[in-house]
């Protein structure tokens, strides 16, 4: 024996119905919660070699860090290197580099080679027309 189309119907309904609250709140994005900072090794500093090579000689030159001045040089040389210390989590960090140029409207290039803490070498290009500002990404 088989039900009526509008008894399946209904049955088919209240079972939607009720799945329907518990769906929502699956599915719903709730609010966001802030990410703590890591705690433990990633705080402390550690020494990273940082080297510097550009296709034209700059006028000055600055690396930054989460907006903290490393490594400032008002008397640059094409190729340059220098250790600098900074907390260097697993992620890896982001170091800004800004450079200025004579020749405003020349098209340059910078090399930026770091040495993160275990000895690990990693290479960056960073462009520009008469100056660089860009980060380079350090995993």
């Amino acid at each position: 024996m088989r039900g009526s189309p509008l008894l399946r119907a209904l049955i088919a309904f209240a079972v939607i119905l009720s799945l329907g609250y518990p769906l929502s709140r699956l599915t719903s994005g709730g609010p966001a919660s802030a990410v703590a900072p890591a705690k433990g090794g990633d705080a402390t500093s550690s020494e990273v070699q940082l080297q510097l090579s550009f296709t034209a000689v700059p006028r000055t030159v600055r690396v930054l860090h989460l907006g903290k001045e490393l490594w400032n040089e008002t008397a640059p040389e094409a190729a340059m290197e220098r250790t600098l210390s900074l907390p260097y989590p697993k992620a890896g960090v982001d170091l800004q580099l800004q450079a200025e140029f004579a020749d405003a409207n020349a098209t340059v290039a910078a090399r930026v080679t770091l040495t993160d803490p275990q000895g690990d070498e990693h290479v960056r290009s960073l462009w520009g027309t008469g100056s660089i500002d860009d980060v380079a990404t350090f995993p």
